[in-house]
């Protein structure tokens, strides 16, 4: 039989109660950790997928476009919910923290959303809508916050980086993303992501990078834009000439 360990929020102080919260957000400057808020509830359901269909008379089913150019499905953004609870706060506290909350979150344009569930990851989006529930009896205020983000989650560390508190055996490879080229090298990068994305490349000297996607040519510097495309999966590259060069690229998960 499980067991569990009650505690009377009466009876703490301030600081004892927020170490014993460990699981909320982060937003901008707003760390929901910092202000007595318990998470009660999260949600984060899939995000719609973008359908491009056809239907045709005399025919069962339809045509379903929607993967045509490299078969991967596209989404739309998806919502995340939390609810949290403030507890066994005199009323006049429970005011301000709703004017916070709402001051902190409310006015932010899109950025990273940090949360404890998903340690290794980030979303990204903004706030949709805030709704506070206030009891006078219990001394308690519920704060449900909506957030609209991106569908994928996003890897807080490039890949390759290999942070060993990223590490998740089940879905993990461990890569080399920078090589020294003398010459001409046949290379692999891995993809374990759930889509497919580009890559920041920083060069020194002067390197030719070929791959299904045809080849190009770069010499010193950094750039945040090219035709090199990384797919799910494997990802064959050649290399040629002098120097060095480091792939920069982000896992996008479905999570």
């Amino acid at each position: 039989m499980s067991e569990y360990n009650f505690f009377d929020l009466s009876k703490r102080t301030d600081v004892e109660i927020e170490k014993q919260i460990s699981e909320g957000f982060k937003f901008g400057e707003f760390d929901s950790t910092d202000h007595d808020l318990f998470l009660i509830s999260r949600d984060a359901p899939s995000p719609d997928s973008k359908d491009i269909t056809e239907s045709v008379p005399y025919m069962q089913g339809v045509y379903d476009f929607s993967t045509l150019t490299n078969g991967e499905r596209y989404f739309e953004n998806r919502t995340i919910t939390y609810e949290m609870m403030l507890f066994n706060q005199e009323y006049s506290d429970r005011k301000v923290l709703e004017s916070d909350v709402k001051r902190q979150l409310v006015p932010l344009d899109i950025q990273p959303l940090y949360d404890t569930h998903d340690k290794s990851f980030h979303w990204l989006g903004k706030v949709d809508g805030i709704s506070f529930d206030d009891d006078e009896k219990m001394r308690t205020l519920k704060v449900t916050i909506t957030f609209n983000v991106y569908p994928f989650a996003i890897g807080n560390n490039s890949e390759g980086s290999d942070i060993w508190d990223d590490v998740y055996f089940p879905n993990w490879i461990f890569q080399d993303t920078e090589f020294t080229v003398n010459g001409t090298q046949s290379i692999t990068l891995y993809n374990i992501g759930s889509r497919s994305v580009k890559s920041k490349i920083k060069v020194n000297g002067t390197i030719e990078v070929s791959g299904d996607f045809g080849s190009f040519e770069l010499s010193n510097g950094t750039y945040d834009s090219t035709q090199l495309v990384l797919g799910v999966g494997t990802n064959v590259l050649t290399l040629s000439r002098n120097g060095t060069i480091k792939f920069v690229f982000y896992r996008e998960e479905m999570i």
